[in-house]
């Protein structure tokens, strides 16, 4: 009975503990995202509410507007460069990010890496779910305006209100089903997502700049609205540092993840278009115009506290605007909606069902684990975390700390140590034959260099976390302002030292056929082509 049960919840009868149709290296049929689908894709996920409040954290603190822009443009650049390339292993190999990983910390010792990813998601889906669900909330009070005042049956230790709860747990079942399509077909929602949404950041914006007839008061001068004084000095240079860590921070799962979505290519370098072109421009975008919108919203309503939220500027301008407004309130929740369900659904939901893939292969396939990565969303409680912006950077930019040594480790395994050159046979094989099984499926060597990156920020971490009981001095706080970039060259670093001194086996070396059918051409070709294609060596196709 036992035996009829496990073999009832497997995946496949061809599925074992270290492989699924989902996470082997992906045929040209399954390859459908070209350079277009990837632009989209972008705009779709990369304007969002999280990114048009970006530039609050840096005027809080002190920065002038003129300095919060600027390291907002260095962070993004960073970000962009980081993207491209942790994506060229997906995008040259058709492999997730799960199983890159294997080259680096062996075939067992990747679990640690994918534990850590999916301990993001799963923050990261509660936490872009409850957005979404305040989109939800204002869409349905553009409808029904006295849902905003409904009584909260929630007590003060609760975090939110209930109609927040309604409109989440809404968000959260409209986007369950979403799971049930493979990420090959996602070409027509990401198209019509980036276009709504693009709209609709641009009417709010000038809209708002049309009102005000001004940048507004906040643009001019943020230190007397925040109540703080202004930075100079070492305190200035060390708060810039710390913001462009948090921005860096908060796509600190995403650089790491890229292989699972370049991976969908039609060709390899499909991915960079999206990556160089879209994404700058909507990081920087996003976060500028979210900056003017909530300096015109000062101005235009002085008596609301300052604007970040997008969701509370909508209910703002609903509210103070009357019934005319509350079908162009509706339109542009709507808009965002649609981008939080592409950013929860794919980026967060979908990701971390791939790296649950890549952990239990047998059991889980990318859809199983999309729908536990949500019911986890739940249990964290994202109504907490989200209770003050201060908690949610904290948070965010805290686990940079651990992300920054894997995303090293595996950038300078990938490009340097190894030349972009993989065995893919051998990160499948679960026996010492492998060259990737190391020692008993662990790499030795990832460990070292992964405490060696995350120990010198330790204690600013421990201090960020827990304010209240631990005190350490500057020097240790502004090692951890320095976290993801500084953990990054330590560990490549210490990686690159370590497997000089003990090299691995099989650097440098691929298959000598194409096993798994990666580098074949597409469903339709002649069977001339075909034949062709299966003499050729990897090194043919991909010099």
């Amino acid at each position: 009975m036992l035996s009829a049960i496990i073999r009832a919840i497997e995946v496949s009868s061809d599925a074992s503990p270290y492989q699924n149709a989902d996470i082997l290296p992906l045929p040209p049929a399954r390859r459908t995202w070209s350079k277009k689908v990837f632009a989209f894709f972008w705009l779709s996920t990369a304007i969002n509410i999280a990114e048009w409040s970006g530039a609050s954290a840096g005027l809080a603190i002190g920065l002038t507007v003129g300095q919060a822009i600027a390291v907002n443009l260095i962070s993004t650049l960073i970000i962009t460069l980081a993207l491209v390339i942790n994506g060229h292993g997906g995008g040259k190999w058709h492999v997730p990010f799960a199983v890159i990983n294997r080259s680096a910390w062996g075939l067992r010792g990747s679990w640690f890496a994918l534990l850590n990813r999916i301990i993001l998601s799963c923050c990261w889906y509660g936490v872009e779910g409850w957005y979404g669900g305040q989109m939800v909330k204002i869409m349905i009070g553009t409808i029904w305006p006295s849902f905003y005042h409904m009584k909260n049956t929630f007590g003060p230790g609760a975090a939110m209100k209930t109609n927040e709860f309604i409109s989440f747990i809404i968000f959260w079942t409209i986007s369950l089903p979403i799971f049930l399509v493979k990420p090959e077909h996602y070409r027509i929602p990401a198209i019509v997502s980036s276009v709504i949404v693009t709209i609709a950041a641009l009417a709010i914006f000038i809209w708002a700049l049309a009102k005000q007839g001004n940048a507004g008061p906040l643009w001019s001068e943020p230190q007397e609205i925040y109540g703080v004084p202004k930075l100079e000095g070492s305190k200035l240079s060390w708060a810039m540092m710390r913001i462009i860590t948090s921005g860096i921070g908060g796509w600190a799962g995403g650089i790491l993840y890229q292989s699972d979505f370049s991976r969908y290519a039609v060709n390899p370098g499909d991915q960079m278009w999206g990556q160089i072109f879209i994404i700058p421009v909507c990081l920087f975008g996003s976060n500028l115009l979210g900056l003017i919108t909530t300096s015109c919203a000062r101005g235009l309503f002085p008596e609301e506290p300052l604007l970040w939220r997008l969701y509370d500027l909508l209910q703002a301008i609903q509210e103070h605007g009357g019934n005319g407004t509350r079908a162009a309130v509706f339109f542009a929740a709507f808009a965002f909606f649609l981008s939080q369900i592409c950013v929860n659904v794919v980026a967060c939901g979908v990701v971390g069902g791939m790296d649950l893939a890549a952990l239990l292969p047998r059991f889980l396939n990318i859809r199983r684990g999309s729908f536990i990565i949500a019911i986890i969303g739940i249990c964290i409680n994202p109504w907490r975390i989200l209770n003050t912006a201060n908690s949610f950077i904290s948070a965010i930019s805290a686990y940079a700390v651990f992300l920054g040594p894997l995303t090293g480790i595996m950038v300078t395994d990938y490009h340097i140590l190894r030349s972009r050159r993989l065995k893919l046979s051998h990160l499948y094989l679960p026996n010492p034959s492998s060259d990737y099984w190391f020692w008993h499926g662990l790499n030795w060597r990832a460990p070292i260099a992964w405490v060696l990156g995350v120990f010198p920020s330790m204690p600013g971490f421990a201090a960020s976390v827990t304010p209240a009981s631990v005190q350490v001095n500057a020097g240790w706080t502004h090692v951890y302002y320095m976290s993801w970039l500084l953990s990054f060259f330590i560990s490549g670093s210490a990686w690159m030292v370590l497997n000089t001194v003990w090299p691995p086996p099989g650097v440098g070396e691929v298959d000598e056929k194409d096993v798994f059918g990666t580098f074949g051409p597409a469903a339709g070709d002649s069977v001339d082509a075909k034949e062709k294609d299966l003499e050729m060596t990897v090194d043919d196709t991909y010099p």
